[in-house]
């Protein structure tokens, strides 16, 4: 077995044994291989103590107007942020300022039509090329098809 952590295809099997998810056969395989590198030993023992803190670890209980609580101080968050913004636009000079300069950006960075570039020409020939073929393909056609309605001189 190529060792886990040296090789980042097999990095995931060593997760997947200290979450117990392995088959029993792959599981035998990686242990002995960990028997014998120092470092996997080490991982998966610094994972096993992970899961076992997690196992142990008990969350506090949320109250029951936690949600209740949260949103009401968002709300005032909210509020307090709109009322300091009102605030310092008291007078509606530094407003009309703030629409002008917006406006000015806006109109300068609005999207200008690209001129034709060596993408657009190169397309057109590719499609004049795919139309003469298709206009090749259609004389010939019809000139099978003008072949099979003209009588046959020999026969007559």
């Amino acid at each position: 077995m190529r060792c886990p952590i040296q090789t980042p295809d097999n990095a995931e099997l060593l997760l997947a044994y200290c979450a117990r998810k392995l088959d029993p056969e792959t599981e035998a395989v990686l242990e002995r291989h960990m028997a014998q590198c120092p470092e996997c030993r080490a991982f998966g023992q610094q994972q096993r103590a992970l899961w076992e803190a997690l196992d142990a670890w008990d969350a506090m209980p949320v109250s029951p107007d936690f949600d209740r609580r949260l949103f009401r101080r968002l709300e005032q968050a909210r509020a307090g942020r709109w009322k300091s913004l009102r605030s310092r636009i008291s007078s509606p000079v530094p407003l009309a300022a703030a629409s002008v300069l917006l406006a000015a950006v806006l109109l300068l960075q609005a999207p200008r039509p690209a001129a034709p570039g060596a993408d657009s020409v190169e397309l057109a020939e590719v499609e004049r090329a795919e139309r003469a073929l298709e206009d090749i393909e259609m004389l010939r056609t019809l000139d099978l098809m003008a072949r099979a309605e003209a009588p046959d001189p020999h026969r007559m």
